[in-house]
């Protein structure tokens, strides 16, 4: 059978992964994996409807829901993608405990009074049964015994789903708040279903109580020919978009997570300066459905103005454009502020334009000295590399003062995280240099600065043990506008 989605989505299939981890950290770590590839090509492949991530109340285990249109669809999918997807090595990624996964399609179920909140706790609930026909009465009976659960205040609704086999059962209700999961829980009635439900198990429930981290619907237009390129890798030949999304995919994820930790709510009024091919102003938008998102960029010819109707894409420079003072409650510059001629003053002004209260998120490199490359050849290219950046005016050491510049600016509350980056220290750093250095290494060459077998040697090394190196640290750091 097939069911119909708040969207119109039609469901026919239904898969739960269950990740355990070994700490929250890793926890974390998985959900931001998880949205990035999801927003990145999953959500693009024909048959996905939809896909909810969500992460236990006790930070051990990370729960994907995705919904698909077909079983047929869900087969097809396993060829789509890049190969070197994190979600193809999901199990043996440092932190992951186990990975247990099931299949169905989805039986009849129920709504709530508050059908139309959003879910504060989320129930994932594995039950064991003997056969089709076992599964088949617990749907029935959670269909016949809802009519209390249909008036519980905070009940949003309960979605149950037959594995392929018969001999699981998977129950996903959900509430708006964990007081209203425990009044739920507490009511005589929802014990003496309880005891119905059980006579009709083999074993044990495995229950997972969750918080709903992300959820993320199909893309509404059509696929890109690849979620990493734009085609134009053919033949040699390269864009700089695909080298855009290639660094949105290596640093996505830390940037989600520090901005995830913020207080942020549905009708934030968010800025961000510089956003590229703009996967966090999309992301930003879907986190603040009642609010408003502003992108700015000198070159806007990689955004997408009509992909959230809260979305205002402006073409400006940064330095020029002026926006009154107290306009957001968040500003984002990635990747911005290290190339410009006075980033002081600019992150001063992004400062100025921060409601009482909002947030400044900055993101910026620290080269590490280059002295200290592991390789002769990584000495080279990094001196030249650097020479080359901060010969186009960058700073590749404004990083390191970030922490102490936000607090200078008046800002509380200030933190900081480091991302190292460079050769070996992922598949996708790996690509994303050998992608800078096909399309900015002769320049390096023609310069005098390094040689052309020097270039090839560096790109040999990529991928080996003897070419692993740290070259550089993002570095994240936040503030806070005072209230008063």
């Amino acid at each position: 059978m097939t069911t119909a989605t708040a969207t119109g989505g039609q469901v026919g299939y239904v898969t739960f992964e269950e990740l355990k981890v070994d700490e929250p950290g890793t926890a974390d770590e998985l959900v931001g994996v998880l949205a990035t590839e999801v927003r990145t090509w999953v959500r693009y492949v024909d048959g996905f409807v939809s896909a909810r991530i969500h992460l236990s109340l006790d930070g051990t285990h990370v729960v994907s829901r995705v919904e698909w249109t077909s079983e047929e669809h869900f087969r097809a999918s396993s060829r789509c993608g890049p190969e070197d997807s994190p979600l193809r090595t999901l199990p043996d990624r440092p932190g992951v405990v186990s990975v247990s996964a099931f299949a169905g399609t989805p039986a009849a179920g129920l709504e709530g009074p508050a059908a139309t909140e959003r879910p504060g706790i989320v129930s994932v609930a594995k039950r064991h049964v003997k056969n089709q026909e076992a599964a088949q009465d617990l749907a029935r009976l959670l269909r016949t015994s809802g009519d209390w659960k249909r008036e519980h205040p905070g009940f949003i609704s309960a979605a149950p789903y037959i594995g392929l086999d018969g001999t699981m059962y998977v129950n996903y209700p959900q509430w708006t708040s964990q007081e209203s999961f425990r009044a739920y829980m507490d009511d005589p009635r929802n014990a003496a279903g309880l005891d119905a439900i059980a006579a009709l198990e083999t074993a044990p429930p495995d229950i997972v109580m969750c918080l709903l981290v992300e959820h993320i619907d199909a893309a509404s237009r059509p696929s890109p020919r690849s979620p990493y390129s734009t085609g134009s890798l053919e033949q040699d030949k390269v864009s700089p978009l695909d080298q855009v999304r290639l660094f949105e995919r290596k640093y996505d994820p830390t940037t989600t997570d520090v901005i995830g930790r913020l207080p942020i709510e549905p009708g934030w009024r968010c800025l961000e300066l510089g956003p590229g091919a703009g996967s966090m102003t999309y992301w930003l938008a879907e986190k603040s459905p009642e609010g408003s998102v502003v992108a700015v960029d000198i070159d806007t010819g990689h955004l997408d103005a009509t992909r959230a109707p809260n979305l205002t894409v402006l073409e400006a420079d940064i330095t020029q454009q002026e926006f009154p003072e107290g306009s957001f409650d968040l500003v984002l510059a990635r990747a911005v502020l290290e190339h410009l001629p006075d980033p002081d003053r600019m992150l001063a002004r992004a400062r100025r334009w921060l409601a009482p209260g909002g947030w400044l998120v900055v993101e910026d490199f620290y080269f590490l000295p280059d002295k200290d490359a592991p390789t002769a050849v990584g000495r080279s290219l990094l001196t030249a590399y650097v020479r080359h950046m901060e010969a186009h005016g960058a700073d590749m050491r404004w990083g390191r003062r970030l922490p102490a510049t936000l607090a200078r600016a008046g800002l509380t509350d200030v933190d900081m995280r480091v991302t190292p980056a460079g050769p070996g220290q992922s598949a996708v750093d790996d690509e994303l240099i050998a992608l800078r250095m096909r399309q900015e290494g002769h320049t390096l060459v023609d310069s005098g600065q390094v040689t052309a077998a020097e270039l090839a040697e560096f790109l040999e090394l990529l991928g080996t043990p003897d070419g692993r190196d740290m070259t550089t640290l993002m570095v994240s750091a936040w503030g806070r506008r005072p209230r008063a």
